[in-house]
């Protein structure tokens, strides 16, 4: 008798327990409210992006904040070992700046052609380029 009461209280303790994972599983995978789903971005569409960078002084600035802050940053979300901004000793091995475009455009080590903006002109990779040298 006493194994069968062992056995049933095991029995009991897992489902109570399956029971209140079930339960705590679908409070934390509850919809969010509208506000956050409002200020995700959905979808991305980088060569809209870049077209509607045409004439904007700051170009330089906004492609490098969507295409290489993730590794150049100074505390970078990828760490690669990349160049980071704000630290000239990372940047003066690399040459001049005719460099660091040539680098950019055929990509370097763990940075893909064209540093991931495959929309960039020349000039605009340029322009990050230079925003970052300047930072």
């Amino acid at each position: 008798m006493r194994s069968f009461s062992a056995w049933a209280l095991a029995l009991l303790l897992l489902i109570a327990s399956g029971t209140l994972g079930f339960v705590f599983s679908l409070y934390t995978h509850r919809e969010p409210p509208d506000e956050e789903v409002q200020s995700v971005q959905v979808f991305h569409y980088p060569a809209l992006f870049v077209q509607q960078l045409s004439g904007d002084p700051r170009a330089g600035e906004k492609i490098y904040k969507e295409f290489c802050v993730s590794c150049h940053a100074k505390n970078p979300v990828i760490d690669v070992k990349a160049p980071q901004v704000g630290k000239e000793k990372d940047w003066r091995r690399r040459r001049t700046r005719k460099d660091l475009l040539a680098r950019t455009i055929r990509g370097v080590g763990a940075m893909p052609a064209r540093g991931g903006c495959f929309e960039c002109s020349d000039a605009q990779l340029q322009l990050a380029i230079d925003y970052m040298l300047k930072k």
